[in-house]
């Protein structure tokens, strides 16, 4: 009976152990994910700004081609004013 008793309470220990180094990891996991989320949404803001220079490059550059186009706006290979 006693060897049956000492025998369960190993199995716990081991339990026990096995509980804390899961929870351990499932800590470990959570904190990457947490790094993971700060650094997709770093990336989002980053894009979203590059967009939105390269959309004001492209209308100012549509700009200037229109102005080629119209004659009055600087083109190259005119001759200054």
């Amino acid at each position: 009976m006693e060897k049956g008793l000492k025998m369960h309470e190993e199995r716990f220990t081991r339990i026990e152990d096995n509980l804390l180094v899961q929870g351990e990891i499932l800590n470990r996991i959570d904190q990457r994910l947490d790094r993971m989320a700060a650094l997709a949404e770093t990336h989002d803001h980053q894009f979203a700004v590059l967009q939105s220079a390269m959309t004001s490059l492209f209308q100012r550059m549509d700009a200037f081609i229109r102005g080629l186009e119209r004659g009055n706006g600087d083109g190259l290979g005119k001759e200054p004013r």
